[in-house]
């Protein structure tokens, strides 16, 4: 130490501005980085299926999607007649971003058809609109409409054949979009105007297809734009026809020549004869029924 040092006061340090001004941004950005998202402005998307502006029996589906900070509430008021009747009232605590949910009208008491409102609301959890969040409407007018379309039935089959077809002619409700016979899980469409001298009738073919029980009667159906549907039990007497069966004798050798180049990929002809033969009755088979079936169900208004 030398002798002029003796005895100066010691230097304290003192921040100059361009360093305070760099902090006050790093606490600036900082803040903003943990802070803007929570601010987030984007409304949550509501949308009703079906698009419709007549309800019944049938039920509607809600789905709200978020893409902020999650879903706070999601409420659904229908007001008729001068009463709401509450379809929805959630709360969520935890972070949802995606949420469907399905109403119905079955369960609402004293409900009467006519016009209607129907309100969905979803807020989230964004502290934008002072803490509030972001809230998305969606307000519909519909009519309400819990009545069944009518049938009457015009002409039918009394026999059936087991794996045979059938016919009947019927005459639907003017507010029926969509009617038809159905038995299992097959559905046959009527159409109309095939009878010259009644315009308004319909004409529909069906089956009683060979994998559907034979207890199992087809049903004539009708619904209309709100859902609602209307069932009518076909009476028919199912004859249980006698098809003819054969056995046909097979070798390793046909299975080579004849049932092995019906699989055009050459690595699946790899295999013993079973193996080929069960591929061909098997996959292929179900490929060809599934491409006909597909091609079938493509049906016209005309007879063909």
């Amino acid at each position: 130490m030398s002798a002029l040092e003796i005895g100066r006061p010691r230097r304290k340090f003192s921040p100059g501005p361009g360093l305070v001004y760099g902090i006050l941004v790093l606490v600036v950005l900082a803040g903003g980085y943990l802070l803007v998202p929570r601010f987030e402005w984007h409304r949550p998307q509501i949308k009703i299926v079906p698009d419709t502006d007549t309800i019944g029996v049938a039920p509607l589906e809600i789905a709200v999607t978020e893409q902020g900070r999650g879903l706070k509430s999601l409420t659904a008021v229908l007001t008729s007649g001068g009463t709401e009747h509450s379809l929805v009232s959630e709360q969520y605590d935890q972070r949802v971003m995606e949420k469907k949910v399905t109403v119905g009208l079955a369960k609402i008491t004293g409900l009467k058809e006519g016009p209607a409102v129907l309100r969905v609301t979803a807020r989230d959890r964004s502290w934008w609109n002072f803490f509030r969040g972001n809230e998305a409407v969606v307000q519909k007018n519909l009519t309400i409409d819990v009545t069944p379309p009518t049938l009457e039935l015009v002409a039918d089959d009394r026999y059936v054949n087991f794996g045979g077809v059938g016919v009947i002619v019927y005459k639907p409700s003017s507010d029926t979009i969509t009617s038809g016979v159905k038995i299992g899980n097959y559905f046959f469409p009527g159409y109309k105007g095939q009878v010259k001298e009644h315009p308004d009738q319909y004409i529909v073919f069906f089956a009683h297809p060979y994998n559907v029980g034979e207890g199992e009667k087809a049903s004539l159906v009708a619904t209309d734009r709100a859902g609602n549907m209307r069932e009518m039990k076909l009476v028919y007497e199912l004859k249980n026809v006698k098809y003819k069966k054969s056995s046909i004798r097979i070798d390793d050798n046909f299975i080579q020549q004849k049932v092995a180049p019906l699989l055009n990929d050459v690595a699946t002809r790899q295999g013993s004869p079973k193996e080929i033969f069960i591929k061909v009755n098997k996959n292929l088979r179900k490929e060809n029924e599934d491409k006909i079936r597909s091609i079938t169900e493509k049906e016209t208004p005309t007879i063909l």
